[in-house]
């Protein structure tokens, strides 16, 4: 009864027709060319000359795969969370994380812009809309949009200031604060999304959903060294150069930092209020390191483990060769 139940929950496709695709192409090709041989050469020099083939051209496959990382691969690069810190850096499980300061150190995102003068940063987070931008807006609509475009200004990260004007957060010391820089929210993407989720996993933080905590900075440090602002062909040479005949990668760490969000009420058929850190909340940091992965190392086994086989098989066919033509010899010597 339960091979039945079994059978049933088999769909027809993929589960038999993948098996039946598969099973008709080895008895197609593969038989053909075993039949081919065998009827030739007999069964059992066939078979050997047939899976010399076989293993060479597993080969000539695993070389491809392990040159462009296609076909079996292994696993792909990710973030690994090795500490979440509450409140405070100095207390992290990580070593190289103590070194970075606490979120209410630094200056805030808004503090750099009104400090900077930097023409760009003012016009994207330090500045208001004024009726001539406006002219057709009412003026309690106008002043409604003034205050929310403060709030948003108020509230900028680190990160968000980076992405606009990065020569601000630099001179601010953001580029390298104890071996951390300071990343640009579009360079966090992929860290701050497994942030998230490790977030939530975790529910003795008091995270019920991604609304309940707004992103604030991400920070990285170690990983290959990378190209300068404005590099010129001899840092790009060089670089090449340097990171090739580099045999072990340096770890590389990112940390990403959130906060509890301020509760408001929601307006039947508005727009939801932006959301707002609050800063009697502690702050809470995902350390992460980065795991490269494995996604050649399949490939390299196949192409490896092909070429030892194949090499096998073909000093067995030497050998057999040397075997066939000593016995001729001895055949015709005794003829003569």
């Amino acid at each position: 009864m339960g091979a039945f139940v079994t059978l049933a929950g088999l769909a027809y496709n993929p589960h038999i027709a993948g098996i039946l695709v598969v099973a008709t192409g080895v008895a197609v090709l593969m038989g053909s060319v075993w039949l081919l041989l065998a009827t030739n050469s007999g069964i059992r020099v066939g078979t050997l000359l047939a899976a010399t083939a076989l293993m060479g051209w597993m080969f000539i496959m695993g070389s491809t795969w392990w040159m462009y990382g296609k076909g079996w691969q292994g696993s792909s690069p990710a973030w690994i969370t090795v500490d979440i810190n509450v409140g405070d850096m100095a207390a992290s499980g990580l070593p190289e994380a103590r070194r970075l300061p606490n979120s209410r150190d630094l200056p805030s995102g808004y503090e750099m812009v009104v400090s900077s003068g930097d023409t760009r940063a003012i016009a994207e987070y330090g500045s208001l809309p004024t009726a001539n931008e406006y002219p057709d807006l009412p003026t309690d609509e106008l002043d409604q949009l003034r205050v929310d475009r403060q709030v948003r200004n108020e509230t900028v990260t680190r990160s968000e200031l980076a992405a606009v004007a990065p020569e601000v957060t630099d001179a601010a010391g953001l580029g390298n604060i104890g071996g951390w820089r300071l990343l640009a929210i579009t360079e966090a993407g992929d860290a701050q999304a497994q942030a998230v989720a490790d977030v939530l996993s975790h529910s003795d933080l008091g995270f019920g959903s991604s609304g309940d905590f707004k992103l604030l900075d991400a920070f990285t440090m170690g990983g290959k060294p990378t190209l300068p602002k404005d590099p010129n062909r001899w840092d790009r040479i060089s670089l090449w150069a340097t990171n090739s005949a580099r045999i072990t990668n340096p770890v590389k760490y990112t940390v990403v930092q959130l906060q509890a969000v301020v509760d408001q009420p929601t307006i039947p058929g508005a727009a939801p209020p932006r959301p707002i850190a609050d800063i009697d909340e502690p702050v809470v940091s995902v350390v992460m390191v980065r795991d490269l992965g494995s996604v050649r190392l399949r490939p390299a086994l196949v192409t490896i483990g092909s070429l030892l086989v194949f090499l096998a098989l073909c000093h067995w066919l030497h050998v057999r060769d040397k075997e066939v033509m000593a016995r001729r010899r001895e055949f015709e010597a005794a003829g003569a």
